[in-house]
């Protein structure tokens, strides 16, 4: 006996309803976000990045730019705050997806060959900072540095293990910079744009200057990076590219 039409029809619409179904559910799993977890440093160096457990969560220019990344891409991050150390230890041991900030000369000893850097993120001068006054005084006369608490400073290695140099710390770059003018110690290591930022705030842009002598002015470049998952880079350089103009009102909103 031939099946009804209104049969062969009641079926043809449930299987077009199962269809569609499984299309607004297939298509509402591909709208979840990708969840990565970012490794960063557990240091304040605030505007470019600040991330000082536990009662400040990671923010400054690098969390708005990666936040920025995040949204056009449709993914979510997880910032991870770790001293510097136990960052590279979680790095390399794969308990991170990705990394900032890095650069390929950073301890290239110790990591894989096969880590993808992105291109460069942000381009800034390591300088060292003293009161006018002491501008152009011979080397030997800076016994004692800061250095903002967590970095390493490999550049004045040689210095301290011969003693010509003693190394102090501070917890930000707002301290070193008391500390210098205050003559609690001799110079201050960081970033020119990030001691900019500071003096400026503070109303005093031109009470230190740049000291070559003890640090020659070279261009650094902070890179994101990863070990497992290199497509993440390539879509990182091509926004890179792509949104230039929101990145330049990033770096103008911080000072950079």
């Amino acid at each position: 006996m031939p099946i009804p039409l209104v049969t062969c029809r009641c079926r043809a619409q449930r299987f077009v309803t199962l269809l569609l179904a499984v299309f607004w559910l297939q298509s509402g799993l591909a709208a979840e976000p990708a969840e990565y977890l970012i490794g960063v440093e557990q240091v304040d160096y605030y505007p470019i990045y600040s991330a000082v457990a536990p009662d400040y969560p990671y923010r400054g220019y690098a969390r708005d730019l990666l936040d920025l990344f995040a949204a056009r891409e449709n993914l979510h991050f997880t910032y991870v705050a770790l001293p510097v150390r136990r960052l590279s230890h979680g790095y390399l041991t794969g308990r991170l997806d990705l990394v900032f900030p890095d650069n390929p000369r950073w301890e290239a000893a110790h990591k894989p060959s096969h880590i993808a850097y992105s291109q460069p993120v942000l381009q800034f001068q390591d300088v060292m900072l003293v009161l006018p006054e002491r501008k152009g005084q011979p080397r030997e006369n800076f016994h004692r540095l800061g250095f903002v608490r967590g970095f390493t400073p490999w550049k004045f290695q040689d210095d301290i293990a011969a003693g010509r140099v003693v190394i102090e710390e501070a917890p930000n770059p707002e301290g070193l910079i008391h500390m210098v003018l205050a003559g609690h110690i001799d110079a201050a290591n960081m970033a020119q744009q990030v001691a900019h930022f500071h003096l400026k705030r503070e109303g005093r842009a031109n009470d230190l200057v740049v000291e070559p002598g003890l640090l020659p002015l070279r261009d650094s470049f902070y890179h994101l990076s990863s070990i497992r998952h290199p497509e993440l880079i390539h879509r990182f350089d091509a926004f890179l590219q792509r949104e230039q103009q929101a990145i330049q009102a990033l770096k103008a909103k911080y000072g950079l």
